[in-house]
Protein backbone atom coordinates (compact mmCIF):
# COMPACT_ATOMS: atom_id res chain seq x y z
CA UNK A 1 0.00 0.00 0.00
CA UNK A 2 1.26 3.46 -1.01
CA UNK A 3 2.48 5.12 1.92
CA UNK A 4 2.74 2.25 4.59
CA UNK A 5 5.77 1.91 6.24
CA UNK A 6 6.90 -1.85 6.16
CA UNK A 7 10.74 -0.90 8.05
CA UNK A 8 9.27 -2.31 11.58
CA UNK A 9 8.96 -6.15 10.16
CA UNK A 10 12.50 -5.99 9.85
CA UNK A 11 12.84 -6.28 13.71
CA UNK A 12 10.86 -9.21 14.08
CA UNK A 13 12.26 -11.59 15.36
CA UNK A 14 11.86 -15.74 15.22
CA UNK A 15 9.36 -17.35 17.15
CA UNK A 16 10.39 -19.40 20.45
CA UNK A 17 9.83 -22.74 18.76
CA UNK A 18 12.37 -21.70 16.22
CA UNK A 19 15.05 -24.11 15.99
CA UNK A 20 17.81 -21.88 16.68
CA UNK A 21 20.06 -24.78 18.62
CA UNK A 22 20.97 -27.93 17.62
CA UNK A 23 17.68 -29.97 16.71
CA UNK A 24 18.91 -32.71 18.57
CA UNK A 25 18.27 -30.80 21.59
CA UNK A 26 14.96 -31.19 23.55
CA UNK A 27 12.32 -28.91 21.66
CA UNK A 28 10.79 -27.58 24.89
CA UNK A 29 14.42 -26.69 26.34
CA UNK A 30 15.14 -25.08 23.51
CA UNK A 31 12.26 -22.63 23.56
CA UNK A 32 13.04 -21.78 26.95
CA UNK A 33 16.82 -20.76 26.09
CA UNK A 34 15.72 -18.82 23.13
CA UNK A 35 12.94 -16.86 25.47
CA UNK A 36 15.88 -16.17 27.65
CA UNK A 37 17.86 -15.28 24.83
CA UNK A 38 15.06 -12.50 24.32
CA UNK A 39 14.09 -11.73 27.67
CA UNK A 40 18.14 -10.34 27.93
CA UNK A 41 17.89 -8.16 25.32
CA UNK A 42 14.84 -6.76 26.57
CA UNK A 43 15.65 -5.87 29.66
CA UNK A 44 19.02 -3.98 27.99
CA UNK A 45 16.76 -1.44 25.96
CA UNK A 46 14.35 -0.75 28.84
CA UNK A 47 17.40 0.14 30.95
CA UNK A 48 18.51 2.25 28.39
CA UNK A 49 15.24 3.68 27.47
CA UNK A 50 15.16 4.19 31.41
CA UNK A 51 17.79 6.37 31.26
CA UNK A 52 16.93 8.50 28.29
CA UNK A 53 13.86 9.12 30.21
CA UNK A 54 14.67 10.28 33.55
CA UNK A 55 17.26 12.60 31.61
CA UNK A 56 14.43 14.24 29.85
CA UNK A 57 16.01 12.77 26.03
CA UNK A 58 12.48 11.64 25.15
CA UNK A 59 12.88 11.52 21.37
CA UNK A 60 16.10 9.53 21.72
CA UNK A 61 13.94 7.09 23.95
CA UNK A 62 11.57 7.36 21.36
CA UNK A 63 13.81 6.03 18.46
CA UNK A 64 15.24 3.45 21.13
CA UNK A 65 11.39 1.84 21.71
CA UNK A 66 11.53 2.38 17.56
CA UNK A 67 14.30 -0.24 17.34
CA UNK A 68 13.00 -3.07 19.80
CA UNK A 69 13.08 -6.37 18.29
CA UNK A 70 9.48 -7.45 17.86
CA UNK A 71 8.14 -10.57 18.91
CA UNK A 72 5.01 -12.77 19.51
CA UNK A 73 4.15 -10.92 23.39
CA UNK A 74 4.41 -7.92 21.66
CA UNK A 75 3.78 -6.98 18.33
CA UNK A 76 0.32 -6.35 18.27
CA UNK A 77 0.91 -3.99 21.72
CA UNK A 78 -1.14 -1.15 21.29
CA UNK A 79 1.53 1.88 22.45
CA UNK A 80 -0.87 4.85 21.41
CA UNK A 81 -3.96 6.01 19.53
CA UNK A 82 -3.31 8.78 17.43
CA UNK A 83 -6.19 10.25 15.69
CA UNK A 84 -6.04 12.89 12.69
CA UNK A 85 -9.25 14.58 11.89
CA UNK A 86 -10.19 16.75 8.32
CA UNK A 87 -12.42 19.66 8.49
CA UNK A 88 -14.01 20.68 5.40
CA UNK A 89 -12.59 24.11 5.00
CA UNK A 90 -9.08 22.42 4.92
CA UNK A 91 -7.62 21.91 8.28
CA UNK A 92 -6.47 19.43 10.26
CA UNK A 93 -6.68 18.23 14.22
CA UNK A 94 -4.24 16.17 15.29
CA UNK A 95 -4.51 14.30 18.38
CA UNK A 96 -2.05 11.99 20.47
CA UNK A 97 -3.67 9.62 23.58
CA UNK A 98 -1.49 7.74 25.33
CA UNK A 99 -3.05 5.99 28.21
CA UNK A 100 -5.04 8.46 29.78
CA UNK A 101 -3.35 11.52 28.99
CA UNK A 102 -4.42 13.44 25.80
CA UNK A 103 -2.37 16.53 23.57
CA UNK A 104 -2.17 18.61 20.67
CA UNK A 105 0.75 17.47 18.26
CA UNK A 106 -0.38 20.73 16.38
CA UNK A 107 -1.40 23.29 18.41
CA UNK A 108 1.59 24.85 20.16
CA UNK A 109 3.69 25.06 17.24
CA UNK A 110 0.34 26.33 15.25
CA UNK A 111 0.12 28.91 18.56
CA UNK A 112 3.66 29.63 17.78
CA UNK A 113 3.61 30.71 14.38
CA UNK A 114 -0.21 32.80 14.15
CA UNK A 115 0.80 35.06 17.15
CA UNK A 116 4.38 35.18 16.40
CA UNK A 117 4.38 39.20 15.89
CA UNK A 118 1.85 39.48 19.26
CA UNK A 119 4.50 37.38 21.21
CA UNK A 120 7.50 39.21 19.93
CA UNK A 121 5.89 42.41 20.19
CA UNK A 122 4.98 41.69 23.82
CA UNK A 123 8.40 40.97 24.69
CA UNK A 124 9.73 44.05 23.91
CA UNK A 125 6.63 46.01 25.40
CA UNK A 126 6.85 48.40 28.45
CA UNK A 127 4.97 48.28 31.54
CA UNK A 128 2.15 50.36 29.81
CA UNK A 129 2.44 49.03 26.60
CA UNK A 130 1.77 45.38 28.12
CA UNK A 131 -1.14 46.41 30.26
CA UNK A 132 -3.08 47.84 26.83
CA UNK A 133 -1.78 44.53 24.73
CA UNK A 134 -3.34 42.03 27.76
CA UNK A 135 -6.75 44.02 27.80
CA UNK A 136 -6.38 44.00 23.80
CA UNK A 137 -4.73 40.05 23.05
CA UNK A 138 -6.20 38.80 26.48
CA UNK A 139 -7.36 35.62 24.21
CA UNK A 140 -3.79 35.21 23.21
CA UNK A 141 -1.43 36.67 25.57
CA UNK A 142 -3.58 34.94 28.76
CA UNK A 143 -3.51 31.39 27.36
CA UNK A 144 -1.84 28.38 28.64
CA UNK A 145 0.66 28.33 25.70
CA UNK A 146 1.78 31.87 26.18
CA UNK A 147 2.61 31.15 29.06
CA UNK A 148 4.65 28.19 28.87
CA UNK A 149 6.18 29.84 25.33
CA UNK A 150 7.75 32.84 27.40
CA UNK A 151 9.33 30.29 29.59
CA UNK A 152 10.76 27.72 27.47
CA UNK A 153 12.31 30.37 25.35
CA UNK A 154 13.98 31.95 28.27
CA UNK A 155 15.18 29.08 29.01
CA UNK A 156 16.34 28.39 25.29
CA UNK A 157 18.22 31.50 25.39
CA UNK A 158 20.17 31.09 28.72
CA UNK A 159 21.07 27.65 27.34
CA UNK A 160 22.38 29.90 24.46
CA UNK A 161 24.41 32.14 26.16
CA UNK A 162 21.60 35.30 25.44
CA UNK A 163 21.67 36.88 29.17
CA UNK A 164 19.65 39.95 28.26
CA UNK A 165 16.83 38.27 26.04
CA UNK A 166 16.58 35.46 28.67
CA UNK A 167 15.95 38.41 31.09
CA UNK A 168 13.33 40.02 29.16
CA UNK A 169 11.75 37.23 28.46
CA UNK A 170 11.54 36.04 32.42
CA UNK A 171 10.05 39.63 33.19
CA UNK A 172 7.38 39.58 30.33
CA UNK A 173 6.65 36.12 31.20
CA UNK A 174 6.02 36.98 34.90
CA UNK A 175 3.44 39.62 34.05
CA UNK A 176 1.42 36.31 32.54
CA UNK A 177 2.66 34.14 35.26
CA UNK A 178 1.54 35.99 37.98
CA UNK A 179 -1.77 36.85 36.66
CA UNK A 180 -2.51 33.09 36.38
CA UNK A 181 -1.03 32.46 40.00
CA UNK A 182 -3.70 35.55 41.04
CA UNK A 183 -6.71 33.85 38.97
CA UNK A 184 -6.07 30.19 40.13
CA UNK A 185 -7.65 30.67 43.75
CA UNK A 186 -10.72 32.49 42.26
CA UNK A 187 -11.57 30.31 39.46
CA UNK A 188 -11.66 32.52 37.09
CA UNK A 189 -9.82 32.92 33.61
CA UNK A 190 -6.91 34.48 33.60
CA UNK A 191 -7.64 37.24 31.21
CA UNK A 192 -10.83 38.72 33.55
CA UNK A 193 -7.54 39.57 36.35
CA UNK A 194 -5.94 41.81 33.75
CA UNK A 195 -6.81 45.61 34.97
CA UNK A 196 -6.85 43.70 38.95
CA UNK A 197 -3.26 42.76 38.61
CA UNK A 198 -2.45 46.32 36.50
CA UNK A 199 -4.38 48.20 39.17
CA UNK A 200 -2.28 46.51 42.04
CA UNK A 201 1.48 47.43 40.31
CA UNK A 202 0.26 51.36 39.02
CA UNK A 203 2.65 52.83 40.51
CA UNK A 204 6.36 52.34 39.63
CA UNK A 205 7.27 52.26 44.23
CA UNK A 206 4.86 49.32 44.09
CA UNK A 207 5.95 46.88 41.64
CA UNK A 208 8.60 45.09 44.33
CA UNK A 209 6.85 42.45 45.13
CA UNK A 210 6.67 42.18 41.20
CA UNK A 211 10.14 42.47 40.60
CA UNK A 212 11.29 40.08 43.69
CA UNK A 213 9.27 36.96 41.46
CA UNK A 214 10.94 38.14 38.05
CA UNK A 215 14.15 38.17 39.90
CA UNK A 216 13.21 34.59 41.65
CA UNK A 217 12.54 33.23 38.25
CA UNK A 218 15.59 34.45 36.70
CA UNK A 219 17.41 32.82 38.86
CA UNK A 220 15.93 29.55 38.35
CA UNK A 221 16.15 30.18 34.86
CA UNK A 222 19.63 30.27 35.18
CA UNK A 223 20.46 27.18 37.68
CA UNK A 224 18.09 25.76 35.42
CA UNK A 225 20.38 25.88 32.23
CA UNK A 226 23.12 24.80 34.36
CA UNK A 227 21.50 21.46 35.27
CA UNK A 228 20.14 20.86 31.47
CA UNK A 229 23.95 21.71 30.27
CA UNK A 230 25.21 18.83 32.85
CA UNK A 231 22.01 16.73 31.69
CA UNK A 232 22.88 16.49 28.05
CA UNK A 233 26.45 16.11 28.37
CA UNK A 234 25.59 13.08 30.62
CA UNK A 235 23.12 11.74 28.32
CA UNK A 236 25.22 11.87 25.07
CA UNK A 237 27.32 8.91 26.20
CA UNK A 238 23.87 7.02 27.28
CA UNK A 239 22.55 8.04 23.95
CA UNK A 240 25.53 6.17 22.34
CA UNK A 241 25.05 3.04 24.47
CA UNK A 242 21.28 3.06 23.84
CA UNK A 243 21.90 2.91 20.15
CA UNK A 244 24.68 0.63 20.20
CA UNK A 245 22.54 -1.63 22.26
CA UNK A 246 19.44 -0.87 19.81
CA UNK A 247 22.25 -2.31 16.93
CA UNK A 248 23.73 -4.93 18.48
CA UNK A 249 21.94 -8.62 17.44
CA UNK A 250 21.44 -10.37 20.31
CA UNK A 251 23.71 -13.05 21.82
CA UNK A 252 22.71 -16.30 22.15
CA UNK A 253 22.84 -17.77 25.75
CA UNK A 254 24.80 -21.16 25.91
CA UNK A 255 23.10 -24.20 26.79
CA UNK A 256 24.59 -23.96 30.40
CA UNK A 257 24.21 -20.64 31.32
CA UNK A 258 20.45 -20.79 30.18
CA UNK A 259 20.00 -23.85 32.55
CA UNK A 260 21.41 -21.70 35.48
CA UNK A 261 18.96 -18.92 34.95
CA UNK A 262 16.38 -20.94 34.88
CA UNK A 263 14.09 -22.63 38.28
CA UNK A 264 14.77 -26.30 38.77
CA UNK A 265 11.08 -26.31 37.93
CA UNK A 266 11.72 -24.58 34.44
CA UNK A 267 14.34 -26.51 33.48
CA UNK A 268 13.20 -29.94 34.24
CA UNK A 269 13.23 -32.45 31.51
CA UNK A 270 10.81 -34.85 30.03
CA UNK A 271 12.15 -37.71 32.19
CA UNK A 272 11.75 -35.86 35.37
CA UNK A 273 15.78 -35.26 35.83
CA UNK A 274 17.26 -31.57 36.07
CA UNK A 275 19.58 -31.03 33.32
CA UNK A 276 21.94 -29.22 35.55
CA UNK A 277 22.34 -32.37 38.05
CA UNK A 278 22.94 -34.32 35.09
CA UNK A 279 25.04 -32.26 33.37
CA UNK A 280 27.54 -32.02 36.58
CA UNK A 281 28.16 -36.16 36.82
CA UNK A 282 28.74 -35.86 33.20
CA UNK A 283 32.21 -37.00 32.62
CA UNK A 284 34.41 -33.91 31.71
CA UNK A 285 34.45 -34.87 27.68
CA UNK A 286 31.00 -35.32 27.71
CA UNK A 287 30.42 -31.78 29.42
CA UNK A 288 32.64 -30.41 26.48
CA UNK A 289 30.50 -32.19 23.82
CA UNK A 290 26.66 -30.33 25.26
CA UNK A 291 28.83 -27.21 25.86
CA UNK A 292 29.83 -26.67 22.33
CA UNK A 293 26.94 -28.57 20.77
CA UNK A 294 29.51 -30.26 18.79
CA UNK A 295 27.68 -33.84 17.46
CA UNK A 296 31.42 -34.71 15.52
CA UNK A 297 32.80 -34.80 19.14
CA UNK A 298 30.00 -36.39 20.50
CA UNK A 299 30.38 -39.56 18.64
CA UNK A 300 33.94 -39.31 18.55
CA UNK A 301 33.57 -40.02 22.46
CA UNK A 302 30.87 -42.20 21.89
CA UNK A 303 33.32 -44.52 20.08
CA UNK A 304 36.12 -43.94 22.58
CA UNK A 305 34.14 -44.75 26.02
CA UNK A 306 32.80 -48.12 27.27
CA UNK A 307 29.53 -48.29 26.04
CA UNK A 308 27.69 -49.69 28.94
CA UNK A 309 29.02 -46.12 30.52
CA UNK A 310 28.21 -43.69 27.85
CA UNK A 311 24.97 -45.71 27.52
CA UNK A 312 24.44 -44.90 30.83
CA UNK A 313 24.93 -41.33 30.72
CA UNK A 314 23.34 -40.56 27.36
CA UNK A 315 20.00 -42.16 28.47
CA UNK A 316 19.99 -39.68 31.70
CA UNK A 317 20.81 -36.68 29.41
CA UNK A 318 17.59 -37.92 26.98
CA UNK A 319 15.61 -37.50 30.21
CA UNK A 320 16.69 -34.80 31.60
CA UNK A 321 16.48 -32.88 28.04
CA UNK A 322 20.07 -32.38 27.22
CA UNK A 323 19.27 -34.28 24.07
CA UNK A 324 16.44 -34.89 22.34
CA UNK A 325 15.34 -39.29 21.69
CA UNK A 326 13.95 -38.56 18.88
Amino acid sequence: MPGFNYSKWDRIELSDDEETHHPNLDKNLNIRVNRITRDRKEEEIDTEKEKLVSAGKLEQAERLENKRPLHVDNICHVAEERTIIHSGDGSRKDTIRRGEESFSVDEFASFKEDNRAILDRFETADWETSRQMCLEYGHILMEDYSNNYFLLVALEEEMKGNRKRMERLAKQGQIISQIFQLAEPMKRPPRDLVPRFFDRFENPASRAPFQEGVDHFVKHIISRAIDKKKEEAATAAAEAEAQHAAEDPPQPVSLVEAMHKMSKEERMGPGGLDPIEVFETLPEVLQECFKSGDVELLKKVATQMDPVEFEKHFQRCIESGLWSGG
